[in-house]
């Protein structure tokens, strides 16, 4: 049976011993703890090295899934990435709404830069903020 695992790992030196010995038959690193998405492409990468399967732990926020799918599919290999229906952190701050395909599949967002747009009324629900608009 495989394992997964690394979902609360920081950086990826604290991936390091578990890859080596190959306790992980998957690997899943959350770009939102790891340090983003160059750290988790390092972790992808080292994965890679040692044989191991990437899927990125996507059930951070709407931003992280972004992320995440951008990634993945710029590393070779990679077929999934972990998705949480119903959060709404995940779910409600894009101004476009999340949908699978008839084939159960997310689409890569194709915009400029991680390719979604936030809703500025969601963001201010869930964070009690809107001082992120102003830069």
């Amino acid at each position: 049976m495989p394992i997964a695992g690394g979902e609360v790992l920081t950086r990826r030196q604290s991936f390091l011993p578990w890859l080596s010995r190959r306790a992980f038959d998957v690997v899943q690193p959350d770009v939102a703890k790891v340090g983003g998405s160059s750290e988790e492409r390092r972790i992808a990468w080292m994965a890679q090295d040692h044989g191991v399967a990437f899927v990125p732990h996507g059930w951070n926020t709407a931003v992280g899934l972004a992320a995440d799918l951008q990634l993945a599919s710029a590393i070779p290999n990679t077929r999934f990435v972990e998705y949480l229906t119903g959060s709404p952190f995940i779910d409600d701050l894009v101004a476009e709404p999340w949908r699978l395909d008839e084939q159960g599949c997310l689409r890569i967002p194709d915009r400029p830069g991680l390719g979604i747009r936030l809703d500025p009324d969601a963001v201010a629900r869930h964070t009690g903020s809107r001082d992120w608009l102003s830069g």
